[in-house]
């Protein structure tokens, strides 16, 4: 079973997340000599990366950034300084400010023309470094996750662990809710992480979180279940407002 903390407010949701992030950090280094990162993209993880970052907080300089290998969960197909690009938030947030070195950094290539081959190139990567140590994810009004949309063919059909039928680590997908192509890790990637840390914060987010911890299951429509089969690998760090549906079903 996941575990699951209750935050008062964001601010507070995001502090904890930053001490938990440095505290997984610091052990994967420890045991390893590495920490693979994997970071979402989102509001609330901004904030966290903010903190991350900033050199007055506590956290930052408990990291040997040298030593952290840092990846996307998904992309947009928009160049990395397109004010929509994932890891153009995750960079001026967190990634300009960190002595991370430059071939330690991963990125999905969205500016590519076709986003297959974007996630070609991506899966081979995740590949090359799997398993992530620490996997942050928010959490869509859909209960969607990375850009593992409701009715993706990522979980459609997806058996009770939660495998897609194929076993890339990141896919191309066409979201019609969106009508848009995004590049995404796969439910295999997810799952395989050492930890996952999900972010989530704000009363328009206490469905989506209800559906997926407590809701009877139906990936299809609610992807984050898919991380019920992760167990206590999960940990879900919610602000009070996203949490007020738990334990009662919302009407």
């Amino acid at each position: 079973m996941a575990l699951v903390t209750v935050l008062s407010d964001r601010e507070t949701l995001a502090a904890a997340a930053a001490e938990r992030v440095t505290a997984l950090a610091g052990a994967a280094i420890a045991s390893r000599e590495r920490a693979n990162l994997c970071l979402s993209g989102g509001q609330t993880p901004r904030r966290l990366y903010e903190l991350l970052a900033d050199p007055s907080r506590p956290w930052r300089a408990r990291i040997d950034w040298r030593q952290v290998h840092v990846f996307s969960g998904d992309e947009r197909t928009v160049p990395p300084d397109h004010a929509e690009s994932n890891f153009g938030m995750a960079h001026r947030a967190l990634l300009a400010h960190v002595p991370s070195p430059p071939d330690h950094v991963h990125r999905i290539r969205g500016e590519l023309t076709d986003p297959s081959e974007a996630a070609r190139e991506y899966d081979a990567i995740v590949r090359a470094y799997e398993p992530f140590d620490i996997l942050l994810l928010g959490l869509g009004e859909d209960a969607h996750i990375a850009s593992i949309f409701p009715g993706s063919p990522l979980v459609s059909g997806a058996n009770p662990t939660g495998s897609a039928p194929h076993d890339r680590r990141a896919a191309a997908e066409w979201v019609k809710q969106i009508n848009s192509w995004r590049i995404t890790l796969t439910p295999p990637a997810l799952l395989a992480a050492r930890a996952i840390l999900v972010m989530v914060s704000g009363a328009e987010k206490a469905s989506a979180v209800y559906a997926a911890l407590e809701a009877p299951e139906d990936v299809s429509q609610w992807p984050a279940q898919l991380l019920r089969a992760a167990g206590t690998r999960v940990e879900w760090l919610i602000d009070s407002a996203a949490a007020r549906w738990l334990g009662a079903p919302p009407v």
